[in-house]
């Protein structure tokens, strides 16, 4: 085994280390269930979790992913959500660098950075299929731009389109990467064009697949509707103001360094390059940056889509220096002895049982961590003392783990079920406006579940209308005297 194989195949598994996590995503829950829900009875268009908000629309964009994350928890539980999950992730990052210039060493450590970038979303959860599908999109294009792809095979965009399109809401993403392409080789072609420029036929036949890969996105249970919905969500203030992922990054938080340091990466390679960056990669890169530093959700879309560019203008910025011949894998290693073949193959052996032991340790403590994130113990309360089908008001946090346990919720992760004006009307108790208790009188609600030492339940400790009945180091319940 060579030094190259070896670096590559470390190169992977460090990756799937990588992605290996506990099983904490608060709406996987709700997914899950979802999934099962779909094989029993078909795909919800109004709400059936919830006993507030029952007549409204669900417009399931995520189907396909729930019921493939159902059948792998049917076939593997909890450990097997882990296991492909992570793989998926290794997988996304895998096509990205087989697009990046300076395989293995270079491409290596920016697809690393990348990775690390995108880490923020990782989980098993149906975001991680935006991220493949993304990395499908990017590298077909640019084999496609190297000369490596033939048109007949950019017909697969549109299949792979609508396969997005039942699976997740940011097929959007696709399209738009699509037509950013398009526009971004046709103002290079009339800016004189280079090596990777496409020719103008070749432009106009990416934008034929791009408005059929558009047209091929309504081919879902909701129709056209889906061409709407991405809108919907990014239009919604209650999103934007209170859920996190939506938030511009806090750049004191060391999650989002990465990003930064990916961000000025690519800034200076672009500097310090031997060549100008054409039309299309600074749309790429510019647009999926701004869009980043508007909301961390889009983080892990800009490290998928730059991590080729910043390659390639990273190892043209270190042209005619002492490391580029190895940087850029031209330098060929003298082929190894007997011994260096040997040693080689202990150290990838000794990798692969470091890895697996990591993942046994994950699979391992996932219940304990389960445990410390979410209110087991006091919805075992719930239902060994009659309240679990009773109304009661709950965390948005825990919404989707009390689905999972068969609970009828006020609120859950399903922001755009609920809609603003009713998410406004939850948080009117959660922060305690005036009237604050105007929500739980108008739903009956019978019990508050919420985190320990919540402003609500420090507040409900000093009524005489509830009573509190259950307190552990997580949660604490009211019932309503």
């Amino acid at each position: 085994m060579t030094i190259r194989r070896l670096f590559t195949l470390l190169f992977l598994l460090a990756l799937f280390a990588m992605a290996v996590r506990e099983t904490l995503d608060p709406d996987m829950w709700w997914h899950l269930r979802t999934g099962e829900y779909i094989l029993q009875e078909g795909i919800p268009h109004q709400d059936v979790f919830s006993f507030t908000v029952p007549e409204n629309e669900w417009i399931t964009h995520e189907w396909l992913s729930q019921v493939v994350m159902w059948g792998i928890y049917e076939a593997g539980q909890l450990p097997g959500l882990i296991v492909v999950f992570a793989l998926l992730i290794t997988l996304t990052f895998w096509l990205i660098y087989l697009v990046t210039p300076g395989r293995p060493f270079l491409a290596a450590f920016v697809v690393l950075l990348a990775a690390i970038t995108s880490a923020i979303v990782w989980g098993a959860r149906p975001q991680i299929f935006n991220l493949l599908l993304t990395a499908v999109f990017v590298f077909m294009v640019e084999r496609f731009k190297d000369g490596k792809l033939s048109r007949r095979l950019l017909w697969l965009l549109p299949l792979f389109t609508l396969l997005w399109a039942n699976f997740h809401s940011g097929y959007l993403l696709g399209i738009v990467l699509l037509g950013t392409y398009v526009v971004g080789n046709a103002l290079q072609q009339w800016r004189g064009g280079d090596e990777r420029t496409l020719s103008w036929p070749d432009i106009r036949y990416l934008a034929v697949i791009t408005v059929v890969s558009f047209l091929a996105a309504g081919l879902n249970p909701n129709g056209a509707a889906l061409w709407i919905y991405p809108f919907y969500t990014l239009g919604s203030s209650a999103m934007q103001a209170y859920i996190q992922e939506w938030h511009s990054p806090n750049f004191h938080a060391t999650m989002f360094w990465p990003f930064v340091a990916m961000l000025a990466l690519g800034v200076l390679s672009f500097i310090f390059s031997q060549k100008r960056p054409s039309w299309d990669e600074l749309l790429i890169f510019g647009g999926t940056a701004a869009a980043g530093l508007l909301s961390a959700r889009n983080i892990p879309l800009f490290a998928i889509v730059s991590a080729p560019i910043v390659g390639r203008y990273l190892l043209s910025s270190l042209m005619g220096t002492a490391v580029y011949p190895i940087v850029s894998g031209e330098k060929q290693a003298p082929p190894p002895t007997t011994v260096m073949k040997i040693l080689n193959w202990v150290i990838l052996i000794v990798a692969l049982f470091g890895v697996l032991l990591w993942t046994a340790d994950k699979i391992g403590g996932n219940e304990m961590a389960i445990n410390e994130r979410y209110p087991v113990a006091a919805v075992d309360y719930l239902v060994a003392n009659g309240l679990a089908d009773a109304p009661g008001y709950n965390s948005y946090n825990w919404g989707g783990y009390l689905i999972w346990r068969g609970l009828p919720v006020f609120v859950d992760g399903r922001a755009d079920v609920y809609g603003d004006p009713f998410l406004f009307y939850y948080l009117h108790t959660f922060e305690l406006d005036d009237n604050w208790q105007e929500p739980l009188d108008e739903y009956q609600v019978q019990y508050v579940l919420m985190e320990k030492g919540a402003n609500l339940t420090t507040l409900l400790q000093t009524s005489d209308q509830w009573q509190k009945v259950y307190t552990d180091e997580l949660a604490e319940i009211f019932i309503r005297q």
